[in-house]
């Protein structure tokens, strides 16, 4: 899946984004992975951009979203993104996993989970990788609240 930086842009400065949500329980948050990286594929795999959000209840407050996108930026921040890209050039979507919580250090976590082609074309590893992300992120969330205690 690639996409023309431009059009890129236009896309989700019109909302032409695919949106979805589903919450789970803090302590059981790696069982929702496969269901929330479903709701993703289920958009890409209609050519459509995505934003698909995790919630749960957590005292620091956090959320964890699947995003595509030309780069490791969330699409919240299309001015940079267009700053650092050309608009001419086409560019592969790839899904990123982010993080926000003001308990982290710059109060976001992003990493990419990988090109929207090889998460398709390889699911079951997309799952494990997104089920290791988002325990680990949990992890780092029990241990920064840990020490503020």
């Amino acid at each position: 899946m690639q996409r023309n930086v431009q059009t890129f842009i236009d896309d989700v400065t019109a909302e032409k984004v695919t949106q979805g949500s589903l919450t789970g329980a803090y302590d059981q948050l790696t069982t929702q992975a496969q269901p929330w990286l479903a709701k993703l594929v289920a958009a890409v795999k209609q050519d459509q951009l995505a934003q698909i959000t995790l919630t749960t209840t957590h005292e620091p407050a956090i959320s964890f979203r699947l995003e595509t996108s030309v780069i490791n930026l969330p699409l919240a921040n299309l001015t940079e993104i267009g700053k650092v890209t050309v608009a001419d050039d086409t560019m592969p979507i790839n899904v990123y996993m982010i993080a926000e919580s003001e308990a982290l250090q710059s109060g976001l976590r992003i990493d990419e989970l990988g090109s929207v082609d090889d998460v398709l074309a390889d699911q079951a590893n997309a799952e494990k990788l997104l089920t290791d992300w988002l325990s680990a992120q949990v992890d780092r969330l029990d241990q920064i609240t840990a020490v503020e205690d």
